[in-house]
C-alpha cells in the first residue's frame, strides 16, 4: 500500500511538472501553480515552520490550537491519518504523535522540506508532493483525513468537489473527516482587516463593494487585479448537501476559539468554521 514511501520523499520525477497529467480534464492549472509558487517562495524566506505556514501567526497559539483540533477529531492511537495540504507540518507534527501512521501531502516541495528538517525523530516521515484532487493512495485506507486551512484556495468548484471525492475514496467506511478553517459566505467580509476596523454603518456600506469586486474577479480575471486570487469561501449548505447521508458537526474554527479565549474582548479575528464529518454515521433528522 505504501511501497513508494521513503523517509524523505521528494522525488519530483514521480510527478510531472505539468499538473494536467494528474487529470486530463483538470482546468485552472495556473491556480494550482500559483499556490505552489506562493508557498515555495514563503518557505524560502525561513526555516521556521510556523512563520512559513503563515496562518498560525504566533507560536504561543499553536499547542492550544492543535489540542482543540485533536479534541474535535478524537484521534485513536491505532488510527491512520492523511493530512491534505500539510505544508510545513505545524499541525502534522502534532497529529503524527497521536496515531499509528501519519501521511502528509502538499503541493509545495519547499514546505515539505521544512516539515522534514524540523522533525526530531528517527521514524519514517511519510510525505508526498501531490495535489489534493488526485490523491496517490488506494481506496479505504485512512481512519482520519484532515484538510485544514486549504479550502480557501479552491477557486474552482470542480477541483474542490474532486478533492472531496478523493477524500471519500481513500477514507475507510467509518472514517472521520476534518475540514478546518473554512471561510463562509457570511463570514467572508471579516477576512479583511480594513473591514473589521470600520464602524457598523460603514461595514454595511462596504459589504456591497466587496461583493461587487468578487463578482468582477469571477467574471473577468484580466481586470481582477489583486482580487484574482482572493480567498474563496465554502458554503455550509454545499458541505451539508455533499455529505447529506453523514453526520456533520459545524463549529467555530479551532483557531478562533483559542485566540478568543486568550485575547478576550481584544480579539478581532475572522469568522471561519470547522466541519467534522463522520462517515458511516447517518445525519440526525
Amino acid at each position: 500500500m505504501f511501497r513508494n514511501i521513503k523517509k524523505h520523499f521528494f522525488d519530483t520525477s514521480t510527478y510531472s511538472n505539468d499538473f494536467s497529467s494528474f487529470d486530463g480534464n483538470m482546468k485552472n492549472i495556473d491556480e494550482i501553480k500559483y499556490v505552489e509558487k506562493l508557498y515555495n517562495k514563503r518557505s524560502l524566506r525561513t526555516n521556521d515552520a510556523i512563520k512559513a505556514a503563515g496562518q498560525w501567526q504566533s507560536e504561543e497559539y499553536v499547542p492550544k490550537i492543535c489540542d482543540e483540533i485533536c479534541k474535535k477529531i478524537r484521534i485513536s492511537k491505532d488510527d491512520k491519518i492523511l493530512e491534505l495540504g500539510c505544508g510545513s507540518g505545524v499541525l502534522g507534527d502534532r497529529l503524527r504523535q497521536e496515531c499509528k501512521l501519519y501521511v502528509g501531502i502538499d503541493i509545495s516541495l519547499e514546505m515539505l522540506k521544512i516539515f522534514s528538517k524540523n522533525m526530531q525523530t528517527k521514524n519514517i516521515i511519510n510525505l508526498f508532493q501531490a495535489i489534493t484532487n488526485v490523491v496517490p493512495f488506494t481506496n479505504d485506507t485512512f481512519d482520519v483525513i484532515v484538510i485544514n486551512g486549504v479550502t480557501m484556495y479552491f477557486h474552482n468548484k470542480d477541483i474542490f468537489e474532486k478533492t472531496l471525492d478523493e477524500i471519500k475514496r481513500v477514507a475507510k467506511k467509518n472514517a472521520t473527516l476534518f475540514i478546518g478553517e473554512n471561510i463562509t459566505p457570511e463570514g467572508y467580509f471579516w477576512e479583511f482587516t480594513w473591514f473589521k476596523n470600520l464602524s457598523r454603518p460603514a461595514q454595511l456600506l462596504a459589504k456591497p463593494y466587496i461583493n461587487f469586486r468578487k463578482w468582477i474577479a469571477a467574471k473577468n480575471s484580466s481586470i481582477a487585479g489583486k482580487w484574482k486570487y482572493v480567498h474563496k469561501e465554502v458554503s455550509p449548505e454545499f458541505i451539508n448537501t455533499y455529505f447529506s447521508k453523514n453526520s456533520i458537526e459545524q463549529s467555530k474554527s479551532a483557531t478562533s476559539t483559542i485566540k478568543q479565549k486568550i485575547l478576550g474582548k481584544k480579539y478581532q479575528g475572522n469568522r471561519r468554521v470547522d466541519f467534522v464529518i463522520k462517515l458511516g454515521t447517518e445525519k440526525d433528522v
